[in-house]
């Protein structure tokens, strides 16, 4: 498993590490029982303290995407549990702060910014 942390990204380190893994298990990657690295061996590699690994996991268990057990460790959830929609909302709300310090961290302009999105909304609905 490969997870890399852009310490320059203005998107905190454990939203790197959770986004990542999220999308690991979404796309099959990483199957229902496959075991996550023990909290401390990941921060370790990554060069981050334990507490940033630990919080990007209490994120991937309340969305339903692991399980994780004293002396098992964390796991990959049998099945996805839907998010509410007000969870959802707080989740696209990070999201966005994170895409509108990132554009203009890179001096994108708030209406390039907006049709980049909407391009990409349009894409991922012909999937």
């Amino acid at each position: 498993m490969i997870v890399e942390v852009d310490t320059a990204s203005p998107v905190p380190p454990y939203e790197q590490i959770r986004s990542q893994l999220a999308r690991m298990i979404e796309a099959g990657v990483l199957a229902t029982g496959a075991q996550l690295p023990p909290i401390r061996q990941l921060a370790a590699d990554l060069g981050l303290a334990t507490n940033t690994v630990a919080r990007a996991y209490r994120e991937l268990e309340a969305e339903g995407l692991v399980v994780s057990r004293v002396r098992h460790g964390t796991t990959v959830a049998p099945q996805r549990a839907r998010l509410s929609p007000a969870r959802a909302r707080q989740r696209l709300a990070d999201a966005a702060r994170a895409y509108a310090a990132l554009a203009r961290q890179l001096g994108v302009s708030p209406g390039e910014a907006e049709s980049i999105v909407r391009t990409q909304l349009q894409e991922s609905s012909k999937d």
